[in-house]
């Protein structure tokens, strides 16, 4: 507390002159945390990673302006349409043209058939890190990642994607799938060239040798560090290890060139020096949440710099691994419940989840935490896109329900005996430590036998866990690949989405639902899908979803052009310039 305050302190101190901009065509902007997956489409499926890909590399269809769900041709041509022949009458074939103009930063042209390459890559790689699902739900009929010797092989990718000419790109789905478009759109489905790929080693693009980089272990990409040769604004031209990325504007791209010559991502885990850059005009701005909440009545105050809060698409949950793997780690404790440690299937049992859902203060959270820039919400169904209710089930801090259900847990082992067990957030996330420290502390007033540890990790460090099942409970937040409510319910309930993935949870009912909500195409039933869906959830609490946040933007006033976009990982620096 005596650092919090001091801290305003010397900010409301520093006196009301403005600083003064540095480097005109050189953008330095903050954030915390790492760059832990690289730069590797197959691997990277965070906002830190994805912010550079969106910067570095594009994709067929692009975000109009500051809209979450309109898109626009970037590679493409056009927009396909069943009335231009696009998209075929049952739906199922999608034929794209390609601008002819598009270049890669290497100058050679961008070709179908590096776009048939991109994409297939994707799915041959499957990667457990990755966001392979998008593309193998609607092309292949199924989120669940390809493996050697599995259902689902080298042919069906193949012919998911196919070329005519050079121009040409034609997608065969497996199932009428609304928002396609809006998934080539996202930077999973990013296009870069074929031949330096190739050349570099990787992939050939044929079945010759796909099983060899087929979920190839993170880190092994040849690309991790320096990204892929795309088309987009600008490159990589230096990464210090979780530290700084450096982008360099892109001199042959293809639309007239942006107008900063250098981007510098900067990585700052603490929050007070962050504050200082931003008002030294050492830093011009920070990425999209990258200032918490709390701290931002006070940099308002500082001369010059400009706060925006933005509605986003996002949920930001508290997961819970149900079989959990304890190799490696001390994170079990004993392994049992002894109250020294937990066992591997501890949230297995329903009376557990529950304990802790009704054992969280929504209320606190939202008011002190989030400083009221946020609301509560416990099921998938976020404000913005269909389903949404406001009336919809809540769970609240009531520690009455939340003893009975610790009483019931486990045949009344976890209340007889207690139990020790750390929880996570990523390093300089100081919203998510607050709001663990919230849980721990109401837990442990429930019963002096059960102990929270709060503990913090690099952020690529929680995601290669949770990967790979080591992760106990973590708090993480999720923005939405596309703007429609499957890229919620998808990755949050099915089995096949990326954190039942995690957590070793299935569900057979959620996933039939699931499956029938983004194929059908009538609202008014698809939304009654979802409202199964998200009761179901919310009854289940396989994840305890708590809010959802908004977008909030800080930048000193001689940034302009820049796009509060609910949509980009950060921001997009092609619009962005400095000018007094």
């Amino acid at each position: 507390m005596k650092r919090k305050l001091l801290m305003a302190g010397l900010l409301l101190g520093m006196g009301a002159a403005s600083a003064q901009m540095k480097n005109p065509d050189t953008l330095v902007t903050l954030t915390f945390g790492d760059w832990g997956t690289g730069f590797d489409p197959a691997y990277c499926y965070d906002s830190a990673c994805g912010n550079v890909l969106e910067n570095t590399l594009e994709t067929l269809f692009g975000l109009q302006g500051t809209s979450a769900s309109k898109i626009e041709p970037l590679l493409a041509a056009e927009i396909p349409t069943k009335a231009n022949g696009g998209i075929s009458a049952d739906g199922k074939t999608y034929t794209v043209k390609l601008r002819k103009n598009a270049r890669f930063s290497d100058g050679t042209p961008v070709t179908a058939q590096d776009v048939e390459y991109s994409l297939e890559r994707m799915m041959v790689y499957s990667t457990d890190v990755g966001p392979a699902g998008l593309l193998l739900e609607p092309l292949l009929g199924s989120a669940d990642l390809i493996r050697k010797g599995g259902k689902v092989g080298y042919d069906a990718i193949d012919k998911a994607v196919e070329t005519r000419g050079n121009d040409t790109v034609v997608f065969k789905l497996a199932k009428p799938f609304g928002p396609f478009l809006n998934v080539l759109a996202f930077y999973g489905a990013s296009v870069y060239s074929k031949n330096a790929a190739v050349k570099a080693g990787d992939w050939s693009g044929t079945a010759r040798d796909w099983e060899k980089f087929n979920n190839a272990a993170e880190g092994s990409s040849a690309f991790a560090k320096t990204g892929m040769v795309g088309s987009g604004p600008f490159t990589i031209e230096r990464y210090d290890v979780g530290k700084n990325v450096v982008l360099k504007r892109n001199d042959r791209y293809w639309r007239p060139v942006a107008k900063l010559n250098r981007v510098i991502i900067q990585s700052v885990a603490d929050e007070t020096t962050r504050i200082q850059m931003l008002r030294s005009g050492d830093a011009d701005m920070a990425n999209q949440n990258a200032i918490s909440n709390p701290q931002l009545a006070t940099v308002e105050k500082i001369p010059g710099v400009k706060v925006s809060k933005v509605p986003i698409l996002s949920l930001v949950g508290m997961f819970l691994t149900h079989k959990i793997d304890g190799t490696g780690t001390n994170y079990l404790g004993s392994g049992k419940l002894d109250g020294k440690g937990i066992p591997s299937d501890f949230f297995s049992d329903k009376n557990v989840r529950k304990a802790f859902a009704y054992s969280f203060d929504y209320n606190t959270m939202v008011k002190d935490v989030l400083a009221g820039i946020g609301s509560q919400q416990n099921t998938v169904l976020v404000k913005g896109l269909t389903g949404y209710n406001a009336a919809a089930p809540k769970y609240k801090f009531d520690k009455a329900l939340a003893t009975k259900y610790f009483q019931a847990a486990w045949g009344g082992k976890v209340w007889e005996n207690g139990f020790t067990l750390p929880v996570f957030f990523n390093s300089g996330n100081t919203t998510r430590q607050r709001a663990l420290e919230i849980l721990k502390r109401n837990i442990e007033s429930i019963n002096p036998k059960f102990k929270i540890e709060v503990r913090e990790l690099q952020f690529s460090q929680i995601l290669s866990q949770s990967a790979a099942h080591k992760m106990t409970v973590w708090l993480g937040g999720w923005g939405a690949d596309f703007a429609d409510t499957h890229s919620f319910a998808q990755p949050f309930l099915h089995s096949a989405g990326n954190y039942p993935q995690n957590m070793n949870y299935k569900n057979a009912q959620l996933d039939k639902l699931i499956d029938q909500a983004v194929a059908e195409s009538n609202p008014a039933a698809r939304t009654k899908i979802y409202t199964q869906i998200a009761r179901l959830g919310f009854e289940e609490v396989p994840l305890i979803p708590i809010y959802q946040a908004m977008g909030t933007y800080v930048h000193n006033g001689w940034v302009k052009g820049r796009q509060l976009n609910p949509m980009y990982s950060s921001d997009y620096y092609y619009t962005i310039s400095k000018s007094n």
